[in-house]
């Protein structure tokens, strides 16, 4: 049958043209909200888009809504000639219960046989059934084929099993029975299974759609890369800017995908505001709230100029919205209009941590440290964001900014530099801005959150430790224990000190953390009081030190020693049982951590995270209201040689 762009008389061979559009290239993702009856100021927002994930919507079974929708398509295309518009044609996880064409045994069962929900209104499935393979290869196949689409996006193809999205709204406890034996499945064996039947769905849909078929996916692992035009880095900024994830480990993946087999790329990277909506806000929330919610995000500039100059480090596109659970408004930058052009060549790092990158119609600079940046430009220019004109500009620390060649006469602007600086040295052992605290060493700076999870800790050049805090969690569904009342104060003796309270619905603990530095050493002290009776499935006092960084290193507890692979290990497990460990990076350089009670060294990345992480347990199960923990983690650097 004809597409729906032929019904509507355009072409799409412009589709991936060599050279595509001129940066910066902005995607949305999921809302834009493109229907049969939008009007023509819709559609002129529409365009300035550069690539539409989803946010397409349209009575599909009806033939008029289908021209409608068709019209307006063409329309937005003729508005700007090379947005590409993907389907987003299914969730690999989970579908809706009520899609009749669904396969009746294609749902994922408990051992007693119910249903497990997925998404708000989604049910969860089971992707080892061919049948389900099948519908959703055909689901990809007809966004193309038959609604008329430029490409297709299939959502949640992350490895593994989707543990997170098991019962993610109502938090119930489940088991899974995906081979319906009446018994639960082992964790190891679903994530092998789901993997593999992930990677069959890429072969096939790639093998459906042809060579030059535009597949796009939400996150993929290496057995994703020759199947897709790219993936979707969602929320993976957030996760750095949270302390969660390392910026260079971000930086390389979405490189990587920018050079994906199947051109043009379509590899993107979408942050948000970090402010969690309820899941369904418009019944759950007022307007006044919405609006309030919505306009603070959009204020969060930092955040997204952070996403917007990280991704020009490569060729993807950016979006920037309110959270994962409220994506696709249609929010509009001046750092967007900013005239770049296309790329001299790759993104370059610089001496002190930042990465620049020349186009031709300006530079680009991200700056991923803990510090403030000194960025000096040859020539006038401006900065989009500040409107600053001048040859020295400081790039404030988890920030970015575009400068355009100017001959104006030189002028503050009206963004002032943010002080205190946030810089290595300085005559304040600890300083605080927008959230961060950063406390100084010797040669060293520690930085945290107002939550006290601490970071990183960095010699301006590298990190040593990227990130320590209390992980705790009440099921296997992983949910951690959220922050609540939080506080904290810089002691006359030049502690830090923070305060707070970890919950999970009726479960309460009570902490203090004090941090205290020595030289080129930091002492972090916990101490845990329970405020009620309360079940912990896992608590860890963890910290994780880079890959990228120890790699090819080693290790010594005590008398054992032991090497920090370079790939990733055959087990996680790479030490136990002792309380003291140096890690000795390739280049000699080293850190010591001495932990109050037995801690355990793991690969992280058999769990995705780049990093080898040292994890202390003060306690789990069954824990009774007034019990009291402590645990004490002190880290030193070794001095440069």
């Amino acid at each position: 049958m004809p597409t729906l762009l032929a019904m509507a008389g355009i072409l799409v061979a412009g589709v991936g043209a060599q050279e595509g559009p001129p940066f910066p290239r902005i995607a949305n993702c999921y809302g834009v909200g493109l229907k049969p009856d939008s009007t023509p100021e819709d559609l002129d927002a529409i365009a300035r888009f550069d690539l539409l994930i989803g946010g397409v919507w349209a009575n599909w079974g009806d033939e008029g809504s289908r021209r409608l929708i068709a019209e307006k398509i063409a329309a937005v295309r003729e508005r700007n000639p090379h947005i590409i518009v993907l389907d987003f044609s299914s969730s690999a996880p989970y579908a809706h219960p009520g899609d009749r064409t669904f396969p009746e045994d294609g749902w994922l069962l408990q051992p007693d046989g119910s249903h497990i929900q997925g998404w708000p209104g989604t049910e969860m499935i089971t992707l080892t059934r061919p049948a389900v393979l099948d519908w959703l290869v055909a689901r990809s196949v007809a966004s193309v084929r038959e609604k008329g689409f430029d490409g297709t996006f299939i959502d949640c193809m992350g490895g593994g099993f989707d543990w997170w999205a098991c019962n993610i709204a109502t938090r119930e406890p489940y088991q899974v029975d995906a081979d319906g034996d009446g018994k639960p499945d082992d964790r190891e064996e679903l994530n092998r299974r789901w993997i593999e039947a992930k990677t069959e769905l890429s072969r096939r849909v790639r093998e459906a759609l042809g060579a030059d078929g535009l597949f796009m996916t939400n996150q993929a692992g290496d057995w994703g890369y020759p199947h897709m035009n790219g993936i979707l880095l969602e929320d993976w900024l957030d996760y750095v800017l949270d302390g969660r994830m390392d910026w260079d480990h971000v930086l390389q993946t979405y490189l990587r995908w920018t050079q994906a087999p199947h051109q043009p790329t379509l590899a993107a990277i979408v942050s948000s505001s970090g402010l969690e909506p309820p899941f369904n806000p418009w019944q759950t929330m007022s307007q006044e709230e919405r609006t309030a919610l919505l306009d603070r995000g959009r204020g969060l500039l930092d955040r997204m100029r952070f996403g917007l100059t990280t991704t020009l480090m490569g060729d993807g596109y950016f979006a920037y919205d309110l959270h994962t659970r409220w994506r696709g408004q249609r929010w509009w930058y001046p750092e967007y209009d900013a005239p770049l052009g296309y790329p001299k060549g790759p993104a370059q790092r610089q001496p002190d941590g930042t990465w620049r990158r020349e186009f031709d119609g300006g530079s680009v600079v991200v700056n991923p440290t803990v510090f403030d940046a000194v960025v000096r430009l040859d020539g006038g220019h401006r900065d989009v964001s500040a409107g600053k004109v001048d040859t020295q500009f400081l790039v404030p620390a988890r920030d970015g900014r575009i400068f355009l060649p100017t001959d104006a006469a030189a002028t503050p602007g009206s963004l002032p530099d943010p002080t205190p600086r946030l810089t290595l040295d300085g005559p304040e052992p600890v300083v605080e801005r927008d959230g961060r605290i950063l406390v100084r060493l010797q040669g060293l700076a520690a930085l945290f959150d107002a939550q006290g999870r601490m970071l990183q800790i960095t010699d301006g050049s590298r990190a040593f430790v990227e990130g320590a805090r209390a992980s705790i969690v009440s099921d296997d569904q992983w949910r951690e224990f959220a922050y609540q009342d939080c506080a904290h104060r810089v002691g006359p003796d030049g502690v830090l000190e923070f305060t707070g309270r970890r919950t999970e619905g009726a479960a309460e603990l009570a902490f203090t953390q004090r941090v205290k530095a020595e030289g080129r050493a930091l002492e972090i002290s916990y101490s845990w009081r329970a405020l009620s009776d309360l079940h912990v499935h896992m608590w860890r006092q963890q910290m994780d030190f880079p890959v990228g960084v120890f790699a090819g290193g080693a290790f010594q507890t005590g008398d054992a020693t032991g090497e920090l692979p370079v790939e990733r290990s055959p087990q996680p497990n790479l030490a136990s049982g002792f309380s003291r460990i140096a890690f000795t990076a390739p280049d000699g350089r080293g850190v010591t951590v001495a932990v109050s009670g037995e801690a355990g060294l793991v690969d992280e990345r058999h769990y995705g995270v780049q990093a080898y992480r040292l994890g202390h347990y003060p306690a789990r199960g069954d824990l009774k209201a007034g019990q009291q923990w402590q645990a004490t983690f002190r880290i030193e650097a070794a001095a440069p040689r």
